[in-house]
Parts: structure tokens; sequence; C-alpha cells
């Protein structure tokens, strides 16, 4: 009666996948797994509008899909034992809490890179997220980004 509302599972999307997201249309360039110490996996799709590239990374956590949309953050030189020492981060005069620290590894699952170790750190402030990602050579990459809602994701083109 209403029409098929069935839409494919975001955590199994696929390189060349397409969508709509944020008025823009997307393509999956790469996509990553993490394996979190926790016992929870999540997908990270590199994705790309015209010029722009952003990630999203989706888990699927307690029956729900948690779907965070980021892009690269320069912070320039940081004392990441002090951020986390302070249990906050301040980015353009708002205090980001850390409220989630997880361990885990990662792998490139476009290239099959080798399986690489990290932590990451999730500091908020609303629904805008700032991750921090210290890698086990020592490197740290940073994001900002927003929790979005599942359903703000539509138009899915499969191969």
């Amino acid at each position: 009666m209403f029409g098929n509302k069935k839409q494919h599972p975001l955590n199994k999307l696929k390189v060349g996948f397409s969508f709509s997201l944020l008025k823009k249309e997307w393509n999956i360039l790469e996509l990553g797994e993490y394996s979190w110490d926790t016992g929870n996996m999540s997908v990270e799709y590199t994705i790309e509008s015209g010029a722009e590239k952003a990630f999203l990374e989706v888990e699927f956590y307690r029956g729900e899909f948690e779907v965070i949309y980021s892009e690269t953050l320069h912070l320039g030189t940081i004392d990441l034992d002090e951020i986390i020492d302070d249990g906050y981060f301040n980015f353009e005069g708002k205090d980001y809490k850390l409220e989630e620290t997880y361990s885990g590894s990662y792998r490139n699952m476009t290239i099959f890179t080798s399986t690489e170790t990290l932590t990451s750190y999730q500091f908020y402030y609303k629904d805008n997220c700032i991750t921090i990602e210290k890698w086990s050579d020592g490197s740290i990459e940073s994001f900002y980004g927003k929790e979005i809602k599942p359903k703000k994701i539509t138009n899915i083109n499969t191969l």
C-alpha cells in the first residue's frame, strides 16, 4: 500500500554504491573495517561528492544503526595526553567532552592493507563529534562530524 520501504543495510554498502545525504549525491570510494575491543565492529566508508571528500562510519549496535558523518580536521600540534587527562577539548569556543574511548584494529578492505591498531577518542558537544585517533605508529588523525539519523541516507544505488 505504501510502496517498498526496504533499504539496503547501511553496514553492507560497497565501493561504487552511491546515496543521497545532506542534499548531495555521494559515491563510495573505499571501505574500511574497525574491530573494537568491546566486541563491536564498525564500517567506515570514504565518500566523495564532486571535489568534497568525507567519511561515514556505521555501527550496528543493539538492533539500530549508529551513523557518524565526518570530515578531516587539521588540528596542528596537540597534546593528546593533556586533552585526555582534562576530559575535554575546546574547539571554536565550545568544550567537547570526552565521552567514548575505544581501542581496536582497522583494515582497509578496498586495497586489503595489513591490520593496524589504534585508540579512538570521541569528544561530543551536543550532536557534534570530534574524533581523535592515535595509531600504533604514533601518528594522530582527527575528524569533525556529527551523528546523523540513518533515515537521512536515501536513494542508495547499488551496482
